[in-house]
């Protein structure tokens, strides 16, 4: 073999190495760019399920964006802005023990004659602190909340809406 062949051998064997390499290299980008896509839709995937399953439910805590603002009155006869729940689930050394919300969904859920009275009746025994008011579209026909706890209610049941208020007052 010329020492021309050979040189030309060499070189053929050198780019074979080469292109094979890149051609790993290639298949090895591909394959994490494959894995990253199918994470990234994983996790999509995963959020858009649970923001469709979520229930909508009265806030137990509060975030930074919580509005600094409490309800106007006791009783509202107006859904209380989400913001404004948050505020009053927050708990420190200059606000009230024993807010909390009592509020109803007549919307979605079967609700009979005298049923807000029902609840304005049992509200109105305690102090101002505790709040009635409707929540449409709320997955629940009662949900009672304070600070950290949520209980709801298919059905109007005084006994536990009382005990609940009770139990949380000094919260």
């Amino acid at each position: 073999m010329s020492l021309r062949a050979k040189r030309e051998r060499r070189k053929q064997r050198k780019h074979e190495r080469t292109a094979a390499l890149v051609k790993s290299r290639r298949f090895w980008y591909a394959k994490y760019v494959v894995i990253g896509v199918v994470v990234v839709g994983g996790l999509v995937g995963f959020l858009a399920y649970s923001l469709a399953t979520a229930k909508i439910l009265p806030p137990t805590s509060f975030t930074a964006a919580h509005s600094e603002l409490l309800p106007p009155t006791q009783i509202n006869a107006r859904p209380i802005d989400r913001l404004v729940q948050e505020h009053v689930m927050e708990r420190n050394a200059t606000h009230a023990d024993g807010q909390m919300l009592v509020q109803y969904n007549c919307e979605d859920y079967d609700c009979v004659d005298g049923f807000e009275q029902s609840l304005e009746d049992i509200v109105t025994r305690f102090p101002r602190t505790v709040y009635l008011a409707p929540y449409p579209n709320m997955d629940a026909k009662i949900a009672l909340a304070a600070p950290g706890r949520l209980e709801t209610l298919d059905e109007l049941d005084e006994e536990k809406i009382v005990s609940f208020i009770r139990t949380n007052l000094s919260r």
